[in-house]
């Protein structure tokens, strides 16, 4: 069946290259990546995402099991003759149709199952085959490119041919030719891509949001009396301060005389440096009187600015309004780029707004200045967890934090998580008694030890499905802790751990983590931001139904801070 023939593996190679002559390898692999792209993950994947991963997984597939081959060749080693090619290759592809046909068919059973325990409707009746289309077409592209990849490759090593040995010089060329296309593609295409996405951030960052206004009271950044003009607020602080409740719709609530509430934000336009920024923002608090209220929060924004009116509004209701929220915008590229290619970007800025401020706020009288909070969302609290030094929790120490949405790499994150208390879930740690750290979930937090808060009060709001604060990098070879029973209550029965498998898994799961309805994935709700506040900030005589007729009544609709406000496109793509 075997035989090591030079000659014929030449000639085998040749006629693979064909078109209409594909490789078993590269069918086998391919086959077997875009199967498992059908099976069940952390959270529902919208039919465009799973088609374009199920097209590109083919691709990748079949690219492996081209090299694989190539390898196999270059090695000389023992081919299949020629004559047995065309069976084993009818008999190969059955196997794949039937496997891929199997997952396939049972991709909206698996999904369906993580859907229903999120409060989502079934996948639509086309699901099969609009995934199968786009699928395809992306495929193809792909190959196509990989074709042309592939050519030149193949020229470049034709070409030393002439002067030194076969296959050295097919080495040499390949060499050579993977060397100008990586100098080329980080040289030119990634400037220009990098240059791209700038240009169409930059663009949508001085628009307006649809229907924003500048404010007509004097306390939010914007206004007439703003420091900051509203032209260079940016697209997520004109957003920002349009959004929330005014006086009227806080005293609507708790039927009480309430003050207007102080929103102030510093664009990335709105001044040169980060020092700047941070400076701006501080004499802003000052022109607004926040260091007169009862409380103060440094918000630390995600990658565009954005900050989540949700999160921030419950405070603001809470309190008559007797509340000063500041942010300052530190990029207009959405969370991944800003990650990845402005990397520490916000720790910087968030440590250097929290200075400033800070540096001011513990020169006041203890018993006059307002209690003093941080917040951040997904890279938000990356940056706002790493933004107070050691003595700002010792010597005038801040009052508490409200975390949500943690990334992977928030080192507070994962001790809390690598090191959890007595039996707790791994999905919702405790953290040694609770007196500083405790986890909040859309159920609310557990039942610690200790139920007495001690003079830092810390609050991580996470959900059980989120995958951008489960993802670990070690889970392509060991199964991680939140997948083992008991499982949190959004996460599917059916999403079993596979090693290398699942890593690629929950790493995909990250991009589309945002895709979810509140409570779930990356998308988190008033419900929970309300409990956690409730819990850090203690607001005198609230009680939990206070909580639960707060959400009743922004998620009506009456005042504009509904649940369902305008998220930004980082977080449905991952911001971490």
């Amino acid at each position: 069946m075997l035989k090591p023939s030079v000659k014929q593996d030449v000639s085998e190679y040749s006629a693979g290259r064909r078109w209409y002559h594909p490789s078993l390898a590269g069918l086998l692999f391919g086959g077997l990546l875009c199967a498992l792209t059908f099976m069940p993950s952390l959270v529902p994947r919208p039919w465009l995402f799973q088609a374009i991963l199920t097209g590109f997984s083919f691709a990748l597939g079949y690219g492996l099991g081209l090299i694989m081959s190539w390898l196999w060749r270059f090695m000389e080693l023992p081919t299949i003759r020629h004559r047995w090619r065309p069976g084993l290759f009818w008999i190969l592809v059955t196997f794949i149709v039937v496997y891929l046909a199997f997952h396939l068919w049972h991709a909206s059973d698996w999904q369906n199952s993580t859907r229903q325990l999120m409060g989502m409707s079934p996948v639509e009746s086309d699901y099969y085959v609009r995934i199968v289309l786009v699928a395809v077409g992306v495929a193809v592209l792909l190959l196509l490119l990989g074709t042309g990849l592939a050519w030149g490759i193949r020229a470049a090593a034709a070409f030393p041919r002439r002067y030194i040995r076969r296959r050295v010089a097919s080495l040499v060329g390949v060499v050579v030719f993977l060397a100008l296309l990586v100098n080329a593609v980080n040289g030119t295409l990634v400037s220009y891509a990098i240059t791209a996405v700038d240009q169409v951030q930059a663009s949508v960052d001085i628009s307006d949001p649809p229907g924003a206004e500048p404010p007509a009271q004097d306390t939010r950044s914007g206004s007439a009396d703003s420091l900051i003009t509203w032209d260079l607020l940016g697209k997520a602080g004109k957003l920002y301060v349009d959004q929330g409740p005014r006086a009227a719709d806080i005293t609507a609530f708790s039927g009480q005389p309430a003050r207007e509430p102080i929103r102030a934000y510093v664009g990335l336009r709105s001044a040169d440096e980060t020092e700047q920024q941070a400076e701006l923002a501080l004499r802003e608090l000052q022109r607004t009187g926040a260091f007169s209220r009862e409380l103060l929060v440094i918000a630390t924004p995600t990658g565009t600015g954005w900050l989540q009116n949700g999160a921030l509004a419950p405070l603001e209701y809470m309190y008559g309004g007797d509340t000063a929220i500041v942010g300052v915008q530190y990029s207009y590229l959405p969370s991944p780029f800003s990650l990845v290619l402005e990397p520490g970007r916000a720790q910087e800025s968030a440590s250097i707004v929290f200075n400033v401020i800070y540096e001011y706020w513990k020169t006041l009288p203890q018993a006059e200045r307002p209690r003093l909070y941080l917040f951040g969302l997904s890279l938000g609290s990356l940056g706002s967890e790493n933004s107070a030094p050691l003595n700002a929790f010792i010597n005038h120490p801040i009052q508490g934090a409200v975390w949500a949405g943690p990334t992977f790499r928030n080192r507070m994150w994962r001790r809390i998580q690598s090191r959890p208390h007595g039996n707790s879930p791994a999905w919702q740690p405790e953290f040694e008694d609770g007196s500083l750290v405790r986890v909040f979930g859309p159920q609310g937090q557990r039942h610690v030890e200790s139920q007495e808060w001690g003079p830092v009060r810390i609050a991580y709001v996470v959900n059980p499905s989120d995958a951008i604060s489960f993802f670990n990098e070690r889970m392509w070879y060991r199964e991680p802790n939140w997948m083992k029973p008991p499982r949190g209550p959004d996460v599917s029965p059916l999403f079993e751990w596979v090693p290398v498998v699942s890593f690629f898994e929950v790493a995909m799961d990250m991009l589309s983590a945002g895709d979810t309805p509140p409570g779930h994935g990356h998308n988190y709700s008033v419900g929970e931001y309300t409990q956690a506040w409730a819990a850090v900030t203690d607001p005198r005589g609230w009680k939990p139904q206070d909580s639960e007729r707060l959400v009743d009544f922004m998620s009506s609709g009456q005042t504009g801070t509904e649940e369902n406000d305008e998220s930004e496109s980082d977080v449905k793509v991952g911001s971490y």
